[in-house]
């Protein structure tokens, strides 16, 4: 019995793990726990001793690579949850009302500011805010709550504070601001499609009161602040790495780390929280979820790789003649439907993904395929009737999540149009 379960094709062993994963997330484990589950069966099933295995699983949990990237996204955690917490956030927004009364600028931007922080399930901030600014115009829930939830996501594509974007650098490669570059884009072009589909027809310019507060610009920079100095010394240090031999040296994340320490500084300095607090704060269960699930990822791609088990799926593939665009298509979507998050579809199919690219003779063309998987994936969380954006905006305007969705397929599908052809563009570049 045990011999005819090691003789199986490695394609439909591969398959039997990765349906293990997905159920698991459907069982509402943990897509750490997954991930895990599914790193131990791939190496035993692809003959790994125990021994060879805990081995080969603390290598990869203990990797330089994985302590950077547990620390970067950890970093960025902490920042989001100090501005949500203290008020921050809300501040930021407030400072922006003063500055503009554009009503299609400020229902499209209340959502998108709160998106540039990734805090979970944060579109439920920025509904009360689309309301308010809405109340003089006659726009109906439903649109409100597509407003709300498509404005909320523009910037999953290609903001570098996104940890679904950090880690599919760190697993493909691919330099991070050659993948923001690549992927800004199918930013704009969300931006596009939510401004032509949704906004169009708002009045664009909303009646000043009376008494109309002076538009103070520095405020709203003040307030704006922590986020600028994480660009900005990302940008800094990544630029002396071209002159520094020493920085030159360093990995990329550490430029990400140094300035997002600054930024939680600042922000800790200028919402006046002790370090004590500061410590409260960061030692919360969604940061410790996610590191874990981080760990479950570089774990799984470890082993995938140590045990030989996508070199055999892609001798199985090519004697099947699948077409690996389409393997690259279908599983990134199917994950984000099923998981409803961008990490669990970027930690579960591109360790594959890249792996048969590789053995494909494919590495050279890993921008242009990276670019089709994300934006495949994207849509499927788009879509997923478990994304809890969706579920806490369809609650509070009190619309039909069904309906929601199927209003949400024509913009899906022209957006999926837009990422077409820009893996069309970056493969014939």
């Amino acid at each position: 019995m045990m011999n005819l379960l090691l003789d199986i094709s490695p394609l439909i062993k591969l398959a039997a793990v990765f349906v293990l994963i997905v159920a698991l997330i459907r069982l509402r484990f943990s897509i750490g726990t997954a991930l895990v589950a599914g790193t131990v069966a791939v190496g035993l099933w692809f003959e790994l001793s125990p021994l060879q295995l805990a081995g080969r699983m603390a290598r990869a949990l203990f990797s330089e690579r994985t302590v950077a990237l547990c620390a970067v996204v950890g970093l960025i955690l902490v920042l989001s949850h100090l501005m949500e917490k203290t008020g921050h956030m809300g501040r930021l927004l407030e400072a922006f009302c003063e500055v503009s009364r554009n009503v299609r600028l400020n229902l499209a931007l209340f959502p998108a500011l709160i998106g540039l922080l990734p805090m979970p399930g944060g579109a439920i901030f920025s509904a009360p805010m689309v309301q308010a600014v809405s109340q003089m115009q006659a726009i109906d829930s439903e649109k409100k709550t597509l407003i709300n939830y498509w404005f909320r996501h523009i910037w999953e594509f290609s903001w570098p504070l996104y940890p679904g974007v950090i880690l599919t650098c760190a697993l493909s490669g691919i330099d991070l601001a050659t993948f923001v570059l690549a992927q800004l884009p199918l930013t704009l072009a969300t931006a596009c499609i939510g401004y032509v589909g949704l906004l169009r027809g708002v009045p664009k310019q909303q009646p000043a009161p009376e008494a109309a507060p002076h538009r103070d610009y520095g405020r709203f920079l003040l307030e704006l602040l922590p986020l600028l100095i994480v660009i900005a010394g990302t940008l800094l240090i990544g630029g002396l790495a071209h002159f520094a031999q020493p920085l030159a040296n360093l990995r990329k994340e550490y430029s990400l780390i140094f300035a997002l320490v600054c930024a939680i500084g600042w922000a800790a300095a200028h919402n006046h929280i002790s370090a004590k607090a500061l410590l409260r704060l960061s030692l919360n269960k969604s940061l410790l979820s996610m590191l874990y699930m981080i760990a479950g990822v570089m774990m799984f791609q470890g082993i995938l790789t140590d045990s030989r088990a996508v070199e055999a799926i892609s001798r199985s593939l090519s004697a099947a003649h699948v077409p690996v665009t389409l393997v690259i298509v279908i599983l990134p979507f199917l994950v984000g439907g099923i998981a409803g998050v961008t990490v669990a579809f970027v930690g579960a199919t591109f360790p594959i993904l890249f792996s048969l690219l590789s053995h494909a003779g494919l590495s050279r063309d890993i921008l242009a395929y990276t670019i089709l998987a994300f934006c495949s994936g994207y849509l499927g969380v788009l879509l997923s009737p478990l994304h809890i954006c969706l579920i806490l905006t369809c609650g509070f305007f009190k619309t039909n999540l069904t309906k929601i969705i199927l209003k949400l397929v024509p913009f899906a599908i022209v957006l999926g149009a837009a990422g077409v052809f820009s893996f069309w563009i970056h493969l014939v570049l």
